[in-house]
């Protein structure tokens, strides 16, 4: 028998085609783009994500209010405007008073400061720095916007600062107010239909755990900033107020935020009379253990636990890449990622009841 042996012919062979060289140029020319453009990109799709997230915790309210979603969205947004300018108008008041005096005593500061650096200095014979060139500078070129008359007259600066806060604010009611028809459903139908139950899977494991992060976060903020200026009212820090709040906001930012509030305050206390500034250092650390062993475990049931090692690695990776924004959006940016990879390879990888991995490490 005759052995016939298969010999593609020429005209089998995938071939280029010019349709193929178009879309490679395509590509490139996006990827330059892409390059070209990086930071306004990243921010751009930061300040997405960021209204994204602000959705998905104003809809948990949502649902739970029989009315249509529609008017429920622009009720809930009304009330989040007017609950913001009734704390500026009652609150903002005594914070600019305030911000205007730490502003005012800065320069008092920063030479004490200096001095008492040059004490350390020729005690210990090392050099001691208690506050950097980059920090006076940064400081200064802020606090120079609020001790004179133009502040309220900086209208393109005020923009500029609430840009990013109104664009997510109305980014996020415009997400909650039609999620599925404008924004779900296409976004599924760019999805294989062999993957998106893995997709949608993700989206809800996602919204999930960004729910439980978002509460928490704002309880242990409400919880510290409350905690912080009472603490510091009763021990007579100067700018109470100011620093309770500050203290409040850095809690946003997890491991550094905390300690990296305090410091002012404590730097401030310290410097108005030494037992103030310990006692404001025995009271965040006293607000801190409070906050890690009682505030978060109960707040943070619902969220995904992440390892403290990988929020950190979080917060250097996207605070090099994307700045301030990107130390805001670390965590979740974090759960993102590992959302992703475990609802879209990792659990159609492995079944997680039978396959069983022994401990690296040893307890």
């Amino acid at each position: 028998m005759q052995r016939v042996t298969n010999v593609s012919s020429p005209s089998s062979r995938p071939s280029i085609r010019p349709e193929h060289l178009y879309k490679l140029a395509g590509l490139l020319f996006l990827l330059a783009l892409a390059f070209r453009y990086f930071d306004t990109l990243s921010r751009l799709l930061l300040v997405i994500y960021a209204a994204a997230i602000f959705a998905v915790a104003l809809n948990v309210v949502v649902r739970r209010i029989p009315m249509q979603r529609r008017w429920t969205t622009a009720v809930l947004g009304i009330v989040l405007l007017g609950a913001f300018v009734a704390a500026v108008w009652f609150g903002g008041a005594t914070l600019l008073r305030q911000l205007r005096g730490l502003a005012n005593a800065f320069p008092t500061i920063e030479q004490e400061l200096i001095a008492r650096a040059d004490t350390l200095r020729e005690v210990l014979g090392i050099d001691v720095r208690l506050i950097s060139e980059r920090t006076r500078q940064v400081a200064r070129d802020f606090f120079s916007n609020l001790t004179g008359e133009e502040v309220l007259g900086r209208a393109g600066g005020l923009l500029e600062w609430l840009s990013v806060p109104l664009l997510v604010f109305f980014g996020g009611l415009f997400a909650l107010a039609s999620p599925n028809d404008r924004l779900l459903v296409p976004l599924l139908r760019t999805v294989p239909a062999s993957r998106r139950d893995a997709f949608r899977h993700m989206l809800e494991l996602l919204g999930e755990r960004l729910t439980g992060w978002v509460s928490g976060q704002l309880i242990a903020m409400l919880s510290v900033g409350f905690l912080a200026t009472i603490a510091f009212y009763l021990i007579g820090v100067p700018y109470a107020l100011l620093f309770g709040v500050i203290n409040g906001l850095a809690e946003f930012v997890p491991i550094i935020g905390p300690w990296a509030g305090g410091i002012p305050a404590v730097i401030v206390a310290f410097l108005d009379d030494p037992s103030k500034g310990l006692w404001t250092a025995l009271a965040i650390l006293a607000i801190q253990q409070i906050e890690n062993q009682l505030i978060t475990p109960l707040v943070m049931s619902r969220a995904a636990q992440v390892h403290p090692f990988v929020t950190l690695f979080s917060i250097v990776l996207f605070g090099g890449l994307f700045g301030f924004l990107g130390i805001l959006l670390a965590l979740p940016l974090a759960l993102l990622i590992w959302t992703v990879v475990e609802a879209l390879w990792v659990e159609r990888a492995i079944d997680s009841g039978h396959d069983r991995i022994d401990p690296l490490v040893e307890d």
